[in-house]
């Protein structure tokens, strides 16, 4: 759904909304990898393994628009 969300209303410039779409890649890796060992699935530590590196990606790409935000008071405050 992201990934559709994402192709249907892009954002090409940094906003706050950005990070609404990082933190489910991230929480949807832990669960694969969680849930992995709990159920002998082992297809899930594989595809957490896979979203883990992409919501690192997408993490970095927000942190870099973060801070590459014109507008920014000096010290990263607003």
């Amino acid at each position: 759904m992201l990934l559709l969300a994402e192709a249907r209303w892009p954002r090409p410039r940094y906003e706050i909304r950005r990070w609404s779409t990082v933190f489910p890649l991230g929480m949807t890796a832990v669960a694969a990898l969680s849930a992995s060992p709990a159920t002998g699935i082992a297809r899930l530590h594989t595809l957490g393994a896979v979203l883990l590196w992409i919501a690192l990606a997408a993490w970095l790409l927000a942190l870099a628009g973060f801070i590459r935000k014109p507008g920014r008071a000096p010290g990263g405050t607003g």
